[in-house]
C-alpha cells in the first residue's frame, strides 16, 4: 500500500492537425529526438487523415553530427541533411535549415511547420517562415536551451 507519486511530460510539442497538409520538420542537433518521435507516431497511424507530403531537414555543422538516418519505410518522407559547415566535398544542401527550406518552392498557406533544436534556429526559422507567407498558427516549436551553469 505505498503511495507512488509520479509526473508525466507537460510539453506542448506533439502533432496537431495535419490532414491534407505538407508537413515539414526543421531540426537541428539534438532537435531530432522529437521529431524522430513524430515520426514514428506517423508510420504507426493507420486510421488517422494523412498530411499530403512530409519533408525532415535536419541540420548539423558536419555529418558527424547527423547520426541518425530516417526509415523510409515508415512514412513517405523526403529527407534533406543539411551542414552548416560542411566540408568542400559536400554535395548536398547547406547553411541554416530554414533557409533551404526556403529555397523551396512551397505553398504557404498549406504547410504546417515542426522546429525543434536552438531557440537562435527557431527564432529565426519563425520570422523568416511567416514572413514569407506561412500561417502564424501553422508554426510550432520546441526551443533547446542550453542548461549549462
Amino acid at each position: 500500500n505505498d503511495l507512488l507519486r509520479f509526473e508525466g511530460p507537460r510539453g506542448t510539442f506533439f502533432l496537431r492537425e495535419i490532414a491534407d497538409l505538407d508537413l515539414v520538420f526543421l531540426a537541428t542537433g539534438t532537435g531530432i529526438a522529437p521529431i524522430k518521435a513524430m515520426l514514428a507516431e506517423l508510420g504507426r497511424a493507420t486510421e488517422v487523415p494523412r498530411p499530403r507530403s512530409v519533408h525532415l531537414l535536419w541540420g548539423g555543422r558536419q555529418l558527424a553530427d547527423l547520426y541518425w538516418q530516417p526509415e523510409s519505410s515508415t512514412v513517405d518522407l523526403q529527407y534533406t541533411p543539411v551542414l552548416s559547415r560542411p566540408q568542400a566535398d559536400w554535395p548536398g544542401a547547406h547553411g541554416h535549415v530554414q533557409d533551404v527550406l526556403l529555397a523551396t518552392p512551397r505553398e504557404w498557406d498549406r504547410t504546417v511547420v515542426y522546429a525543434c533544436g536552438s531557440s537562435a534556429m527557431i527564432a529565426g526559422a519563425r520570422s523568416a517562415l511567416i514572413a514569407a507567407g506561412l500561417p502564424v498558427k501553422r508554426f510550432f516549436a520546441d526551443a533547446f536551451v542550453s542548461s549549462s551553469n
